[in-house]
């Protein structure tokens, strides 16, 4: 029990400690004298433990990862664990870790069949229990992070369909909530952000807080009011060393305030006062996408590191559509269009908010060449760089005929040289 309040209290070296304590006091136990109460409390604090493995979300236990799946697959299948909380725990910790280790690519296909095969092993294992809720809430995850939004909402409405804990329906309201605002469904993002604030009222979880308070601003910002009073109240809504634990939520909160238009400048401001130690590894995206919301350029060495990291694809996306148009800014609308390209490749799946400012700028670039059907003629041929008498022998026209066609191009889409009116039209090919 010691050991699930500290877990509670995000006091993981503590919880490690009293879990060590329950095992090492557990095996000086007889195994005939052993109840079956006495069994599941140090199952429980075999779960504690092996969840904080080494290479998982949150490392304190030093256990090596491999080592500590086995151990909770294990305990999964004890019966002593049957239908009791201890089975739930176990399943869901199992499933965290698991879909931990593919972080780095989870829009991969490969990695989204075994992340919803995992899902559905975990369901069965808890088949016929009322507690799925994280469970069904990692689904969320999974769906979301994939742009597989259609799962992502099927299990976010059974989970609040059934779902009684308060913790839990906050945590997947808020998770909605955000789904609904990446797909721009606005009133949903409203409706169900309010919700989650509203339940949130007397929570003291750090973990529950944010959810709610992320879930606030999702919903202001759903609503077109005034986000500055809602980043503040996420500011406030725990400690500063409870902010610190989860500095992602943080930068998605302002990602949201970002898309719906807030000032970066204050959006800098929200992120110091919340994080004032620094986003740590988001410390590069924030430097290049408030920059990008200000119309300054980006710096592209920069951003190209970031992108062949560990970032998710919309994430990669959001920095390849800043260097793209740090690319138009400075005439370099080839270029810009390269990138826009890869980032639409990374929003296969993502229809919505951030797919529809891709298409946006992508339509800024990829306009057709102006050219009667003889001119278009002329052009398919000189975009494939041959010369005007190459192209005259081609079509039977006098190369004097194409070089007229040529100029005439060149004066209705205001460009100066074959090789920009080249580029123009194979933008377009090309996006």
């Amino acid at each position: 029990m010691q050991a699930g309040l500290h877990l509670l209290a995000e006091q993981l070296p503590d919880a490690v400690a009293a879990a060590r304590e329950a095992l090492e006091r557990g095996a000086r136990i007889p195994a005939a004298a052993e109840e079956k109460e006495t069994r599941g409390a140090l199952l429980d604090s075999a779960v504690t433990l092996n969840s904080m493995c080494a290479d998982g979300p949150h490392p304190a236990a030093g256990i090596e990862l491999t080592d500590a799946l086995r151990e909770l697959d294990a305990i999964a299948r004890d019966p002593a664990v049957a239908h009791t909380p201890v089975i739930g725990r176990t399943v869901s910790n199992s499933l965290n870790i698991r879909i931990w280790t593919l972080r780095d690519t989870p829009h991969s296909a490969q990695h989204q069949v075994d992340l919803w095969s995992w899902i559905t092993e975990a369901r069965t294992r808890l088949e016929g229990m009322d507690d799925q809720g994280t469970v069904l809430r990692q689904a969320v995850d999974v769906g979301i992070d994939g742009g597989q939004w259609d799962r992502a909402w099927a299990a976010a409405q059974e989970l609040l369909d059934h779902e009684t804990q308060r913790n839990e329906r906050i945590a997947v309201l808020a998770k909605s909530a955000l789904l609904a605002w990446e797909a721009a469904r606005d009133s949903n993002a409203r409706d169900l952000g309010e919700q989650a604030r509203a339940l949130s009222v007397a929570v003291d979880h750090p973990w529950v807080r944010t959810y709610a308070y992320l879930a606030h601003v999702v919903a202001s910002a759903a609503s077109g009011r005034d986000l500055g009073p809602a980043l503040r109240a996420y500011t406030s809504c725990t400690t500063t060393a409870g902010h610190a634990t989860r500095p992602n939520r943080a930068w998605v909160v302002a990602q949201v305030a970002l898309d719906a238009g807030h000032a970066p400048e204050r959006v800098d401001e929200f992120l110091s006062a919340t994080l004032p130690g620094g986003l740590g590894p988001h410390d590069g995206w924030r430097q290049i996408l408030l920059a990008d919301a200000r119309g300054e350029d980006v710096d592209a060495v920069a951003a190209r590191r970031l992108t062949e990291g560990d970032a998710s694809a919309p994430d990669a996306a959001r920095v390849h559509l800043a260097v793209a148009r740090t690319y138009r800014r400075g005439g370099r609308p080839s270029a810009a269009v390269a990138r826009l390209v890869e980032a639409r490749r990374l929003l296969a799946n993502w229809q919505g908010r951030l797919r529809a400012r891709v298409e946006q700028e992508s339509a800024s670039l990829e306009r057709p060449v102006i050219a009667t059907p003889a001119q278009l003629r002329v052009l398919v041929l000189l975009a494939e760089g041959q010369t005007n008498a190459e192209i005259g022998r081609a079509l039977g026209l006098s190369e004097r005929t194409v070089a007229v066609h040529v100029a005439a191009m060149l004066t209705a889409n205001s460009l100066r040289s074959r090789t920009a009116l080249a580029a123009q039209h194979l933008r377009l090919a090309l996006g």
